[in-house]
């Protein structure tokens, strides 16, 4: 983030170790922050320095709502929503390489309290 709040790629980011990639809690949100905690440190004027000012997939709700698989080599991780089935999330460790491409009907699990636990 920008002093003037803009959010803006991070030219020093070489991407996630395999052992980072493994972990829901490196992957955030590209959205207007939810959390009323999130928002109060965005307006704080240490923002700019805050560098966990997105949220992570770890916290959303239900628990469980988002699936992590490795492939066999361990270098790509797939990150998958069971909350909106369809959307998927990529990243090839150690590489700047990642994508996301959402193949779905727009219907919201409804069910998914029953599935995770």
């Amino acid at each position: 983030m920008t002093p003037d709040h803009e959010v803006r790629r991070n030219e020093a980011f070489r991407g996630l170790t395999r052992e980072d990639s493994t972990q829901l809690d490196n992957y955030l949100h590209f959205r207007n922050v939810q959390s009323a905690e999130k928002k109060a440190a965005l307006d704080e004027p240490t923002a700019p320095f805050n560098a966990r000012f997105l949220e992570s997939a770890q916290e959303d709700q239900p628990k469980g709502c988002w699936t992590l698989q490795n492939d066999e080599r361990g270098e790509t991780t797939v990150v998958r929503s069971l909350m909106w089935p369809g959307y998927s999330f990529y990243h090839k460790s150690g590489t700047t390489n990642f994508g996301a491409m959402y193949i779905g009907d727009g219907q919201k699990n409804l069910e998914l309290h029953f599935i995770v636990q």
